[in-house]
């Protein structure tokens, strides 16, 4: 049987191998984007339903507010609206947006999950029902002079002024009702009724007062009827059904959480055997398939290989050898064995050329081995130059950066205040970076001989504090403190190179002090020198170690307690920048200890 592979060229065949290869990533693709839309769906779904949660609660907040404050206010009952009401109904608006928002996900076309939607609506909306009948029955009832209880005022009011009752009867009345208003008792108001049907009888023939007191009677009546409507106590009325709706309605939304969640579960398991069975099938086919192209593919050139290797050995006396390729083939190995053979041809008229070139080729070798070593020092002084920059840049650059996260991730919770802050340390931290990139342009003048330090009078507390500011973020990033105890003293120094030493050792000890230590950088001075001592509770360093720090032939660098790399030629550099400052760098230092920086200066005015 013959391989189906073997009519194909060698670039039909990379071309079937890769598209294998990108139809396979696209599949994972794919199921990977399903399986984040899918999620993507899930924490909406919970957002929103977690939402209509909280304003349901916001709404029986709005109602309590309502039986508790505002219908005692007079507005309500003139105007039939409140500031509670109002609350209410934007927030009812708002949760029918969010389960209109919810009914659009392809997700509540399940069965069980449409159903716990459409009665979480129910249930809101029932709830919404029962509150109108509370705002109704709530107005019927009025306060002061307005509604049925402003008209008992008016009633007792005409019976007193006009003499229509007797005193004590009409006190007797009025007491009972002031019994109910304040505790609510039922037997109050059946005396009430008693006392005034009583009342009726004895006036049976006074047709204005049995008209104002049956009026009376009939709207004391509605009152405590209203008043039961309403509900007494948590038991009773439309207070309880509301508080029983509201329970209800809460553990409705627990349910529909937990079957999102579940179906999300069962959704997710389903892709992810297809997504481990997809794996699976690809990983077998296409470790089949690679190995056949693989075969198909590396066969011929492998005797292709084999072939020049002979003519090689022969010296390019000889074609190839048809034993090894057929010259008559007509794929890509074909073209390149015919291609191959007139090149051996060309080969042997240019093998007396080149000898008579190699002449020469050797002395311009000679010419290109005493370059050597000056391209070498040139190319030194490249790789320090990039390596200062990658090094030394890390850490302004890293408190930008964090800045910037910080800001991305509490925008939207940023005062004016706030944004003013980050805003300002962005802009000191961009500067610094342009600064540094000024010293280090400065320094690769410096080294090529163009430039050389620009000794002038700085203040070295302020060098310092400026550095500090630099890198606090970092230290702040680890928890490790930084103690300064600064003197403001002049020194003769170039200020870029001494902000870059300063910045590199205060940046190791950052880098070598585990989370939680401290650094102390503190100054002192004698007649004639300042010196700056920066001293950490980091690893310290070996002796041995110690040794290949200030060596521009080793270039020594360890990782740092959170895998910070450095480039290793951090140091040597302070030493050069320090020696063309008539300066000096020491360092002191026990394994596991801490190490200790000393930095010397010349002061200004010194004898």
């Amino acid at each position: 049987m013959k391989n189906p592979f073997q009519r194909l060229s060698i670039r039909n065949k990379l071309f079937f191998s890769h598209f294998l290869i990108l139809l396979v990533t696209v599949t994972i693709i794919y199921v990977t984007i399903t399986v984040n839309n899918k999620r993507s769906a899930v924490e909406f779904l919970l957002d929103k339903t977690e939402d209509i949660r909280i304003k349901v609660q916001q709404q029986n907040e709005a109602k309590q507010d309502f039986l508790l404050n505002e219908r005692l206010n007079e507005d309500f009952f003139r105007t039939g609206n409140s500031e509670a009401i109002s609350r209410y109904r934007m927030i009812l608006r708002q949760i029918d947006e969010n389960i209109a928002q919810i009914n659009q996900q392809k997700l509540t076309n399940k069965q069980a999950l449409n159903e716990q939607i459409i009665t979480i609506t129910k249930d809101i909306h029932t709830q919404d029902e029962l509150f109108v009948q509370m705002i109704d029955s709530v107005k019927q009832l009025g306060f002061g002079k307005l509604g049925l209880i402003g008209s008992l005022q008016n009633y007792t009011q005409e019976l007193k002024s006009n003499n229509l009752i007797n005193p004590s009867i009409l006190e007797e009345l009025k007491q009972q009702e002031i019994n109910y208003f304040l505790q609510k008792d039922k037997q109050a108001a059946e005396r009430f009724d008693t006392i005034a049907a009583q009342a009726m009888k004895t006036y049976v023939n006074s047709p204005s007062t049995l008209l104002i007191l049956g009026s009376y009677k009939r709207n004391f009546a509605r009152i405590v009827a209203l008043e039961r409507i309403i509900g007494h106590t948590k038991e009773t009325g439309l207070s309880n059904e509301l508080a029983e709706q509201s329970k209800k309605t809460d553990l409705q939304i627990k349910i529909t959480i937990d079957t999102i969640k579940r179906i999300y579960q069962e959704d997710l398991q389903v892709l992810n055997y297809i997504f481990i069975g997809l794996i699976a099938v690809t990983f077998i086919v296409g470790i089949l398939m690679s190995y056949v192209l693989a075969v198909e593919i590396t066969k011929p050139i492998v005797r292709l290989n084999n072939a020049i290797k002979e003519v090689v050995a022969t010296q390019f006396k000889e074609d190839i050898n048809p034993r090894f390729i057929d010259p008559y083939r007509e794929d890509e190995i074909g073209e390149l064995t015919k291609n191959f053979n007139l090149s051996i041809r060309k080969i042997r008229r240019s093998i007396s050329i080149i000898q008579n070139k190699n002449n020469i080729l050797s002395l311009k070798n000679t010419e290109l081995i005493n370059n050597q070593e000056s391209l070498r020092k040139t190319n030194s002084q490249k790789d320090k130059f990039l390596s200062i920059i990658s090094h030394d840049m890390r850490a302004p650059l890293s408190s930008i950066i964090s800045f910037l996260d910080y800001y991305k991730e509490n925008f939207n919770s940023f005062t004016e205040t706030e944004i003013e802050f980050v805003s300002t340390n962005l802009n000191i931290h961009v500067k610094k970076v342009v600064e540094m990139l000024d010293g280090l342009l400065l320094w690769s003048r410096s080294q090529t001989g163009e430039v050389h330090a620009s000794l002038e009078p700085i203040d070295l507390a302020k060098s310092i504090n400026d550095t500090t500011d630099i890198l606090r973020q970092s230290a702040t990033n680890k928890k490790i403190t930084i103690n300064t105890k600064l003197h403001n003293q002049l020194v003769w120094a170039d200020k870029n190179m001494t902000a870059f030493i300063i910045r590199n050792v205060l940046s190791n000890a950052i880098k070598f002090t585990k989370e939680g230590g401290h650094i102390e950088i503190y100054t002192m001075r004698n007649k004639r020198n300042a010196f700056i001592i920066i001293k950490d509770t980091g690893l310290g360093i070996s002796t041995e170690n110690l040794e290949k720090l200030f060596r521009d032939d080793v270039t020594f660098s360890t990782f740092g307690t959170d895998n910070e790399k450095g480039i290793g030629l951090g140091l040597v550099l302070c030493k050069d920048f320090m020696n063309m400052q008539n300066g000096s760098i020491e360092i002191e230092s026990i394994l596991n200890e801490g190490t200790t920086v000393n930095l010397l200066f010349p002061l200004v005015g010194r004898d």
